[in-house]
């Protein structure tokens, strides 16, 4: 067996001879549009590059009816539901390495005006080392760039010494309840994982843990009028805005100076309440009936998402309460229900993947405490699995012109081939 330093520059070279391999897949996988509950088409692409790749696959059906019971689980979006997941399995004739877990999704969010992209979200491109694509950051290049330094052990003859597996999830966009459904199947097939990492786009560092979100809507119901007696109506758009006003107040009071956790010591506002979408109205000269407010706000780690959804609606009501003619208020909660973590990075498999990346840049990884919520949570908190992110650097994630650094990925290819190697073990493939 070769020794480590013969063995990581054999496995970049062979990484840089799967370069265009590499990026084929990626464009395959990119130009598979995969919005959150439509992910049948990237999930055939993952499906033919991971059979060749030697895995063994099976499909975990996500019924979100199926696990209401469980804490973890997220109210569903209503059109967002009826996918897979892809659970692949590659395992040595001994299995006496420990196990691990390669796992991230395939959905991506929507890509907003195409007018505004400088060419289609979904006509993939390269340019000055990046590659471009909706998808190709969050999180598409960190799985194939996974993979390919799976598949650059396997061109050396070497193959994992322990079990090793791959999981594709949908809906890690909007709910996260993808990666739940493998958590259970994990549970309830006894299946021991060791540790898990999810390549998501952080920069090649280390999460150290991340904040938990809540997707909510608040409704809102006036009086419809015709404009020239506006005065007789009642504004629910007019209204919602006052109700926002007041929500940023809290968003305030959750963020430093006035409340601060140790993991987000150095970050000024790692609480953020964010307006995605509002909808109202139905003529411009009539005041309009209702307005819908979906918003996204995070939670420290440690704190219930329950206990915070009660003080966000208190505030929500008390708001309505203040105006002069109240609206009728509804207030819904559809989509994430996430509560935050902690990584422990003196964990084994946290050290070994920092000495991973050490080995092959020359520095120690930086650590992330993300302001968003991944699906490590999910493996963590539901299954007790040592657990974080490592991938690649991308750009403008969720908004114009994504892309992935190609270096990057060859990078992060080269440190899950060492991991793999240091976690699992190798041993020659079988003929």
């Amino acid at each position: 067996m070769d020794d480590r330093s013969t063995l990581k520059t054999r496995l970049a070279a062979a990484i840089a001879a799967r370069r265009g391999a590499m990026l084929a897949t990626l464009k395959a996988v990119v130009e598979a549009r995969s919005f959150s509950g439509h992910e049948e088409a990237a999930q055939a692409v993952m499906r033919r590059e991971l059979e060749a790749a030697g895995f063994a696959i099976e499909s975990i059906p996500v019924f979100p009816t199926a696990m209401t019971g469980n804490p973890l689980y997220s109210p569903v979006v209503k059109e967002l539901h009826g996918c897979h997941n892809l659970l692949a399995r590659m395992t040595a004739a001994g299995s006496q390495g420990r196990s691990l877990m390669v796992s991230g999704h395939v959905d991506v969010v929507p890509t907003g005006p195409e007018a505004l992209w400088q060419t289609p979200p979904f006509a993939t491109r390269t340019e000055d080392g990046w590659f471009y694509g909706r998808g190709a950051g969050d999180m598409k290049g960190g799985l194939v760039a996974a993979l390919t330094g799976i598949r650059a052990l396997a061109d050396l003859g070497l193959q994992p010494a322990g079990p090793l597996w791959f999981n594709t999830v949908v809906e890690e966009e909007c709910t996260g309840n993808g990666a739940l459904a493998t958590v259970e199947h994990l549970k309830q097939h006894g299946i021991r994982i060791d540790a898990m990492l999810d390549p998501e786009p952080f920069g090649e560092s280390i999460m150290s843990g991340q904040v938990g979100t809540v997707w909510a809507q608040y409704i809102l119901t006036g009086r419809p009028a015709h404009a020239m007696e506006a005065q007789k109506g009642l504004n629910p758009i007019e209204a919602a805005m006052h109700v926002w006003r007041r929500l940023k107040e809290v968003e305030a009071r959750w963020n430093p100076p006035h409340a601060l956790h140790p993991l987000f010591g150095g970050h000024p506002h790692p609480l953020n309440f964010n307006l995605g979408k509002i909808a109202g109205g139905e003529w411009a000269s009539s005041v309009p009936t209702t307005c819908r407010v979906d918003f996204r706000f995070g939670i420290y780690p440690g704190r219930d998402p329950a206990e915070a959804k009660r003080e966000v609606e208190a505030a929500i009501r008390a708001a309505v309460a203040e105006l002069p003619e109240p609206p009728r208020c509804e207030v819904g909660y559809e989509g994430f229900h996430a509560p935050g973590c902690v990584v422990d990075l003196d964990a084994a498999p946290m050290r070994l993947l920092a000495a991973c990346h050490t080995e092959v840049n020359g520095s120690p990884p930086p650590s992330y405490a993300a302001t968003g919520t991944t699906d490590v949570r999910l493996f963590q908190l539901g299954a007790g699995i040592a657990s974080t992110c490592y991938g690649p650097r991308a750009q403008r994630i969720h908004a114009l012109d994504e892309c992935v650094e190609i270096a990057s990925m060859e990078r992060v290819a080269l440190v899950y081939a060492l991991f793999i190697a240091g976690w699992c073990g190798v041993e020659a493939a079988a003929p």
